[in-house]
Order: structure tokens, then sequence, then C-alpha cells
């Protein structure tokens, strides 16, 4: 296992000064990266050995206990959200190296590959803990989104606690770059590369997006996000089997 990778190293999976329960919060939202996994997974049996490295404050996690699955393994190195953790899933380890040996049906890489030096390397031995035809669920953040480009054309870069320009990110991402990088494993075919929209609702007030007008707005944002990916996702995902 590569140094630069061990776990998801803990100076890059959050700040000094504040937890990845505080910082990387649940997107139950309409066109969210969580809300897309969760409808993937809904389709998965519930037998199904899942993998959730990085798993934050357990919201995957805790809506797959929800649905019924019956065995569930995190991967999370902040203490804080380990303890969270632990109620939640059926086993929970500080690395991957801990799993060697073990096999999984269904791999989560949400919002995690951006914060390692050195993600190919991540990629190859995780996929050894992968059962032949099981599947990889993968988030990025794009660092090429309209939120980025406009600040950046006014000479603006500016790292902040969270979000694309997240101060821990080590990668960053663009449609091409990412999708080069899952493609070069051999190992793995692409099955769906998509899009996500900004979580707005974050900042609204919720009397703003609780209702059938907004969901109706983040269905077209959607729409165009998959249309347009290299300007309008704010996120890259994708599904990867391997053969």
């Amino acid at each position: 296992m590569s140094e630069a990778n061990s776990a998801i190293t803990k100076s890059t999976t959050k700040s000094a000064n504040k937890s990845a329960l505080a910082r990387y919060q649940h997107k139950p939202f309409l066109g969210s990266s969580h809300s897309w996994a969760i409808e993937i997974m809904a389709s998965m049996p519930k037998d199904a050995k899942v993998l959730d490295i990085g798993c934050g404050s357990s919201p995957i996690g805790k809506e797959l206990k929800a649905r019924g699955f019956t065995s569930l393994t995190a991967v999370e190195v902040d203490q804080e959200a380990k303890r969270m953790a632990q109620e939640v899933y059926h086993q929970v380890v500080d690395s991957h190296s801990e799993l060697q040996g073990n096999k999984y049906g269904i791999v989560l890489l949400l919002d995690v590959i951006e914060h390692l030096a050195d993600p190919d390397t991540f990629l190859t031995e995780v996929t050894a803990l992968l059962n032949d035809g099981g599947t990889f669920l993968i988030s990025v953040p794009n660092v090429a989104h309209w939120s980025v480009r406009i600040p950046l054309l006014f000479g603006i870069f500016n790292y902040t606690d969270r979000a694309i320009l997240d101060r821990t990110h080590l990668q960053f991402f663009t449609r091409s770059f990412f999708k080069k990088l899952i493609t070069n494993h051999k190992d793995l075919s692409l099955t769906y590369l998509g899009a996500t929209i900004e979580p707005a609702e974050f900042v609204l007030p919720k009397a703003i997006w609780d209702n059938s007008i907004y969901r109706t707005i983040s269905k077209v944002r959607l729409y165009l996000a998959n249309l347009l990916p290299g300007l309008m996702a704010y996120q890259h995902v994708a599904i990867l089997k391997k053969k």
C-alpha cells in the first residue's frame, strides 16, 4: 500500500480545527451525489457486501441500513466521525489496508479521491477489494464548474472549508481528466458517467427549496449539468464494474 494514500490521510480529510462531521454534510437533495448514490443502491441486492470509504458523518450508511442492507463496512480516519460510524456500520477501520483478503460487491468512493496524493495507485489497491463483476460508485468535484471559472477570469482563486475548492483537496478534476483516470484501469469498465448540481439548499431558506417548483428547477439544472458537464456539473459521478 502506498504511504501517500495510507487510509485517507488525516491531513487531507479534515482541517486543523474542524472534524469531518462539521465539514462534510449530508446532501439528500435532488441532483446531489448522495441522492444519486442512494438511487443507484436501491437496485442493488440487500445482501451485497458494501464498503464505504471516507464515510464522514455516515449519511449513506444510515440510509442503506434503513433500507435493509445487511453488510456495511466503512473506512474513516477522523476519530469523531469514526465513533459515529461505529453505530451505523458493522465494521469501521482506519485504512483499507486492514481489509486485505476481504471482497466486496460494492465500493463507494464519494468525494474521496480528490483528497489523495496518488489516486491512481489508490484505485488499484481498492480494486483488489472488489469482487469480479462488483461495482464502484465514484464522485469528484468539477474544478471547471462555472462557479470556479468566472472568478478565475478576474484572478480570484480562493480555497474554502468545503465544496470544489476545499483546501484539503490535492487533486482537481475536469471531466476529461476524471475519465482518463478511471479508464486507465484495465480491470474496470466504465458503465456510466454523469453529473450533479450545486447543493444550493444549504444556503437557501427551506421555504424556497422545499416545494414542487424548486424541485422542477432542480431537474432542469440537472439536465443542463448532464448536457454541458464541463461547465455546469458541480461534480462528476461514475459507475464502474470490475471485469
